[in-house]
């Protein structure tokens, strides 16, 4: 039984603070890789149910907050997506803004559905696997 709310709790934290899942996993008594595992399914299951409500939801934040998908090489937000796209978006994501509002931008932007989860869920994967060597270290010095 608490293997399965260390899982759930992990599951859960993953999806809305995804830096902080694998740790707490580890904490929890998971092992790095299922508490890795766990939090990149998490968030992958953030993004994908983002992706799947997306296109109306991306039609009433353009409306509510009046945004300008116009391509302006004068704005920081236009300057950075020509300069990182979404692979930027893929790899920082997961430690700013979150599964959630991380493919709502990619949305916005107009990337296709797949190819957006495809780079979101690579770049948490990337992150996954460095929190977890981090936590390892953290571990290993700490013992």
């Amino acid at each position: 039984m608490d293997m399965i709310l260390a899982i759930a709790s992990t599951f859960g934290l993953a999806f809305f603070w995804f830096i902080g899942a694998i740790p707490a996993g580890a904490g929890l008594n998971l092992a790095l890789p299922v508490a890795a595992l766990i939090a990149w399914i998490s968030y992958a299951a953030g993004v994908a149910i983002i992706v799947l409500i997306g296109a109306p939801l991306r039609t009433r934040l353009i409306q509510r907050f009046n945004l300008s998908l116009e391509h302006d090489p004068q704005k920081l937000f236009w300057r950075a997506w020509d300069r990182f796209g979404l692979i930027g978006l893929g790899l920082l994501a997961p430690i700013t803004v979150g599964s959630q509002i991380g493919a709502l931008i990619g949305l916005a932007l107009g990337v296709a559905p797949a190819r957006l989860l495809a780079a979101m869920a690579l770049g948490a994967a990337l992150w996954s696997l460095a929190i977890a060597l981090l936590v390892a270290i953290g571990v290993t010095i700490v013992q």
